[in-house]
């Protein structure tokens, strides 16, 4: 008995002692290793002065969800634009509310808003305007003697960026216009002096340059984030000055042509684009359909149709069957992820835009890129 309890005994003092020598092993043996996670370069923050053009109008850029936006400027700026669901503040309504004419009221830290031109401009897409409204808006800048200007959206990257870029050109001399070759170089230089991530999409970039009259050139676009914009906005920039300045300045007039002061040809001028499609990235394109998936450009001059269920007037690419409900209203019923822009396909996962979506399943969506696929 006492011979097999020593032969245990041992057994078990080995196991330990060889135990103790792997962890001393291991110890021995660990190296640390000199991976660095690679440098990212620092985003923007706040609403800050991107530029000041050559006439010595100051332009800020910024974005809501990044401590930014008009409110957030020491000194308000003589004009704001953005998109308008970015153009309120948490600031600019005080919780404090008194009578009219009481002095206390100019105690309660409200915010008084300079005149807003909130525009119609999805995220990821193109403002819903005309062209010619930059070229009457930098009129209007001038006329009125604005000399700061604030820019803003959610993010502060993809809509900011347009408004920069466009500002940035229309508002400066010819000789700053001159050094400008096309589009690409255009958003390298607002990203030099805002942020990497401005200008988002290459509808974005396109977009510039069509609205400028200059090539597009090559993409400068790293992260893509769906295609073309659509319908079921109002089109229209609205303007809202505010009595104190507004009644200084007088309405923002936008009904005029300015292509001759301008001298913008029209949109008809060749621009230098890219023949990828921009639901499947194939470089497949006949005119403005793509031949691999089907997929057609939308036109803005679709027809529009009201969704019965939320009431909201789209257009045609936002409803899978005639006569049905809208794409966003299916996407709330098959509790699938959407924006007030996109919805997601269930295969590859991705935010698309509804002239993307070829047909809804029981699970929801499925893009015309994904049907290739499979």
């Amino acid at each position: 008995m006492s011979k097999k309890n020593t032969r245990r005994q041992k057994r078990k003092k080995n196991k330990l002692t060889n135990k103790k020598k792997k962890v001393n092993n291991m110890k021995k043996t660990t190296v640390t290793s000199t991976w660095k996670k690679p440098v990212t370069p620092p985003c923007h923050t706040g609403q800050n002065k991107i530029f000041t053009t050559t006439s010595g109008i100051d332009v800020y850029g910024g974005g809501r969800n990044r401590n930014g936006g008009w409110w957030k400027m020491n000194t308000m700026p003589e004009l704001a634009i953005g998109p308008s669901e970015t153009m309120s503040s948490f600031k600019a309504s005080s919780a404090t509310d008194v009578p009219d004419g009481w002095s206390c009221d100019a105690y309660t830290n409200k915010v008084t808003p300079p005149p807003l031109i909130s525009m119609d401009f999805p995220d990821f897409g193109v403002p819903q305007v005309q062209d010619l409204f930059w070229y009457a808006l930098c009129d209007d800048i001038h006329e009125h003697g604005i000399k700061s200007v604030s820019t803003q959206c959610a993010g502060g990257h993809g809509r900011t960026g347009v408004q920069l870029c466009i500002l940035y050109y229309l508002l400066n001399d010819d000789d700053v216009r001159a050094t400008i070759r096309d589009a690409a170089q255009l958003i390298e230089l607002i990203r030099d002096l805002h942020c990497h991530h401005a200008v988002e999409t290459n509808e974005q970039q396109k977009y510039i340059a069509r609205v400028l009259d200059i090539p597009a050139g090559d993409s400068v676009i790293v992260d893509r984030y769906g295609g073309h914009s659509f319908g079921g906005w109002s089109g229209k920039a609205t303007v809202t000055p505010t009595v104190d300045i507004g009644s200084k300045f007088g309405p923002l007039d936008l009904e005029y042509d300015p292509s001759e002061e301008w001298g913008m040809i029209g949109l008809d001028s060749d621009i230098e684009i890219e023949n990828k499609c921009d639901c499947c990235w194939e470089d497949n394109m006949n005119g403005d359909e793509c031949i691999t998936c089907g997929w057609v450009m939308p036109s803005t001059s679709d027809s529009e149709d009201l969704c019965l269920t939320c009431g909201v007037t789209h257009t045609e690419s936002c409803f899978l069957l005639p006569g049905s409900e809208c794409i966003f209203c299916e996407a709330d019923t098959l509790k699938v992820k959407s924006t007030n822009a996109q919805v997601q396909c269930s295969a590859c996962k991705r935010m698309r835009y509804p002239d993307m979506i070829l047909r809804s399943t029981k699970d929801g969506f499925i893009c015309r890129a994904c049907e290739v696929v499979s």
